[in-house]
């Protein structure tokens, strides 16, 4: 028992407690919808089911994936399987063919692919990290990235696709390439992009970019979504109008308030004061991620971390973004306050890495020492 409780003590709470703040605000959301409460309670389901996840990983022996390429390959098989498969009995949702059916619960696949992936270039990474400026190391790890972001695209997911092509680059610049490598790369993007424009988006993601770069061309169409999500940020004032009274929620002006724009719908009824909390929240999130990467013990360790952290980061720029109408929607959901199992379960399998490497390395009587106080 003795040992149980010191483990605990060695996790990151205060990361754990601002991933339960946002949590909540979302939560609290959910359940003041006077229409229909099985989204509250289904997302704390999905909360539960997570963090026990992350509490049972916390003792797992992380190493296995630093020190066994197996366990990654097949994991990383297994992922790309599952992403074919869709294509024969997936289940199409707003257009997109992304979903395993489960009785009452659906499951997106591509949330755990992007773990996998962050894990399978972390120990690429650290394996190559001297040879990074051979050509072929970069190649390689981006295909890596490449196939099964051309299998969401295809989906078509954009925002998964975009996702998992970030934790690539994100990390080849952690791991280190020369300039000209860098500008061949972004050149690269450039020729990506516009071959997804061409031959990879459908025409209603491309409506939601026109729409976007254009919105006074069909202020009723695809430019609907981020005037009625601007509208209900603006109109919720200082306090808000209450939990349930956002007449934008409620009356249904605003679509999709529990995933794309749960911001939106939090800003409008919690207001001015409940968006500075949660964005405290998402504060102290950052924060502690951005701590974990700089006290990671190894090179795994610390790529693995800063891959999760990429992938939180890019969920929060672009739904808050679209939310504010800074970016076209993508329909990304806010990491651990949208509604969506997968996405918070996936997730909390990354913490649960995260932690186990954190309660290995820190001790209480040397935890100054190795760098996790």
């Amino acid at each position: 028992m003795t040992e149980l409780i010191n483990h605990l003590k060695r996790l990151d709470w205060v990361l754990l407690s601002a991933i339960g703040l946002v949590f909540i605000m979302g939560l609290a959301t959910f359940y003041a919808t006077p229409l229909d409460h099985s989204l509250f309670y289904r997302q704390l389901i999905f909360g539960f089911l997570g963090f026990a996840l992350i509490l049972g990983l916390s003792f797992f022996d992380w190493r296995i994936l630093r020190e066994n390429s197996g366990v990654l390959v097949a994991a990383y098989v297994a992922g790309l399987a599952a992403l074919f498969i869709l294509f024969a009995v997936g289940r199409e949702v707003r257009g997109v063919t992304s979903w395993f059916k489960f009785g009452a619960f659906n499951f997106e696949p591509v949330e755990i692919v992007k773990i996998i992936l962050t894990a399978v270039l972390a120990k690429y990474f650290s394996a190559r990290h001297i040879e990074l400026y051979r050509a072929k190391n970069i190649i390689i790890s981006g295909l890596y990235a490449a196939v099964p972001a051309a299998l969401v695209l295809i989906q078509p997911d954009l925002g998964s696709a975009i996702i998992l092509l970030a934790v690539w680059f994100g990390l080849v610049l952690m791991a280190g390439i020369k300039v000209r490598q860098f500008l061949w790369l972004a050149a690269l993007a450039v020729l990506a992009a516009g071959l997804a424009w061409n031959y990879g988006l459908a025409d209603y993601q491309k409506n939601r970019i026109t729409s976007f770069l254009y919105p006074e061309r069909d202020p009723l169409g695809g430019a609907y979504q981020s005037r009625q999500a601007i509208i209900a940020i603006g109109s919720g004032g200082f306090m808000g109008k209450g939990l349930g009274q956002g007449t934008q929620t409620r009356l249904g002006f605003l679509p999709e308030y529990q995933t794309d724009f749960i911001f939106a719908a939090i800003a409008e009824e919690w207001g001015l004061s409940g968006v500075a909390l949660l964005l405290a929240g998402w504060f102290f999130i950052f924060r502690r991620l951005y701590k974990s990467i700089l006290d990671s013990p190894d090179n795994f360790s610390r790529l693995f971390t800063a891959g999760l952290t990429i992938i939180i980061a890019v969920h929060f720029v672009i739904n808050v973004g679209a939310n504010m109408g800074f970016l076209p929607i993508t329909g990304l959901p806010l990491a651990f306050v949208s509604y969506g199992g997968s996405n918070l379960v996936s997730l909390c399998v990354g913490l649960g890495i995260l932690q186990a490497v954190r309660a290995r390395v820190y001790h209480r009587s040397s935890g100054a020492e190795e760098g996790w106080g």
